[in-house]
């Protein structure tokens, strides 16, 4: 009889817009006791990923390395990857720099027009173009989906393609941590990869506590409007040129 075990390998923490610190959501996750593999997967940055990777043997599941990378074309989870990966490139060039280090490329929450709505669209329009851009899995549960039917039309999308499906929590919180999971046969990083590879995952879940999504939309405007006072004093000081 296969045993099977849950993965969460999309998390946020305050490296990047996450609320908890990377030791905290370490903590937090051997306290929970469910997950035996997690990706600590900030906006564009390592920091926190592979701090947390240096420091496996403390913890009582597998952490993989890993960073969500923000491209022309959506946002793309890099498992198994330790060095940066640009922003603003191409979904393929962003998959070409995640295979070049011996990484997997998720296609994250692919329908969340929150977070693209062109990439979104093509998506839905071209879903070929994910399969020539070399996409390796699709999230197919995402927790923290604000677009009414990003997690359906991801399901259908990775099921129409044949690529393999990730569930993950995108948490940005410690409550948010589990929401979102992939169940896969055996119990460590190795054979979660295994499992990706020959398609035998399954994207599970539930949905954020509702305080999350009243904490994160302020703090998103924050983050991703808020001018800072010295940027716009440069923006509107005419050119000198």
């Amino acid at each position: 009889m296969t045993d099977y075990s849950l993965a969460d390998i999309h998390m946020h923490t305050t490296a990047s817009d996450g609320f908890a610190t990377i030791e905290q959501a370490l903590d937090h996750i051997a306290r929970l006791g469910t997950l035996r593999v997690v990706a600590i997967t900030d906006h564009d940055t390592l920091d926190a990923s592979l701090w947390a990777y240096s420091q496996q043997a403390r913890y009582p599941f597998d952490i993989i390395p890993g960073v969500e990378v923000s491209s022309a074309d959506g946002h793309v989870l890099g498992l198994w990857v330790t060095e940066p990966v640009a922003k603003g490139l191409s979904l393929a060039e962003t998959v070409a720099a995640i295979h070049a280090q011996g990484g997997f490329a998720v296609l994250a929450h692919p329908f969340e027009a929150t977070v693209s709505p062109g990439a979104a669209l093509r998506c839905l329009r071209h879903p070929e173009i994910i399969r020539e851009a070399g996409v390796d899995a699709i999230e197919a549960h995402n927790a923290g989906a604000l677009t009414p039917g990003n997690n359906w039309l991801a399901r259908r999308l990775a099921t129409s393609l044949g690529l393999p499906v990730t569930g993950g929590s995108d948490a940005h919180s410690l409550q948010a941590i589990g929401r979102g999971l992939t169940r896969f046969p055996g119990s460590t990083a190795d054979d979660l990869r295994a499992a990706l590879v020959r398609g035998e995952t399954t994207a599970t879940g539930s949905m954020w506590p509702l305080a999350d999504y009243l904490r994160l939309v302020p703090h998103w405007f924050d983050t991703h409007l808020n001018v800072p006072a010295e940027a716009k004093g440069r923006q509107t000081r005419p050119s000198q040129s």
